[in-house]
């Protein structure tokens, strides 16, 4: 019976170990824009950017998600399974403000935006915050490097 129990436990250890391994986690930077400090997660794969925040639990204030493209083009972004809006903006390869889509709605589902010229990264936030921290075209996210 104590083999048994030692076997068990074991087992139960040895499967708790490879969910947790093959769990993808939460990969996050501290950045600043518009006089805040936020903290992003980073979302720099296929699939992490194919999931977004697609399901996710509304944003507390400064957060939000960073998708990182390998290169610059004009991607798209729709609101596929979102929980709330959002404010939607891209940034060239210099981190410059080259677009926003504000208040992005759930319910603009299957409309798909993308920015009026090529963008490397894209920022997803609670709606509001472009217009709230007065940002514009051409500013700057700062991420430490």
């Amino acid at each position: 019976m104590k083999k048994t129990l030692i076997v068990l436990i074991a087992v139960v250890f040895l499967a708790v170990l490879i969910v947790f391994a093959n769990t993808p986690h939460k990969k996050t930077l501290n950045a600043r824009l518009g006089g805040e400090a936020l903290l992003l997660e980073v979302a720099d794969t296929d699939a992490l950017r194919a999931r977004g925040l697609s399901g996710h639990e509304p944003l507390a204030k400064g957060e939000g998600m960073l998708f990182v493209f390998s290169k610059s083009n004009q991607y798209g972004f729709w609101m596929k399974d979102m929980l709330f809006p959002l404010d939607i903006l891209w940034f060239d390869a210099n981190y410059q403000i080259v677009d926003v889509w504000e208040h992005a709605d759930p319910s603009s589902y299957p409309k798909t935006v993308a920015p009026r010229v090529p963008a490397q990264f894209v920022l997803e936030m609670p709606a509001g915050f472009f217009a709230d921290h007065h940002l514009k075209v051409g500013n700057i996210i700062e991420i430490p490097r």
